[in-house]
């Protein structure tokens, strides 16, 4: 019995189209700015989450920004 698989995979990688809106200064600046005020504050990790450590965080950032 040949193997078939579930899900459409296919050979080609399939990417967005680049958005002229988001490719100009004006939304990296409005982006920048949202950053500064909506921002969580300094104490957060140890007030609300407390049960997880730095380690793990790290492990997390390092799994995120894997290619």
């Amino acid at each position: 019995m040949e193997h078939q698989l579930l899900c459409c995979e296919v050979e080609t990688i399939r990417r967005a189209y680049l958005d002229a809106n988001l490719l100009n200064d004006r939304a990296l600046q409005t982006m920048l700015k949202a950053e500064e005020t909506c921002s969580p504050s300094v104490s957060y990790f140890k007030c609300v989450q407390k049960d997880i450590l730095p380690y793990m965080r790290k492990i997390v950032a390092t799994w995120m920004l894997e290619t």
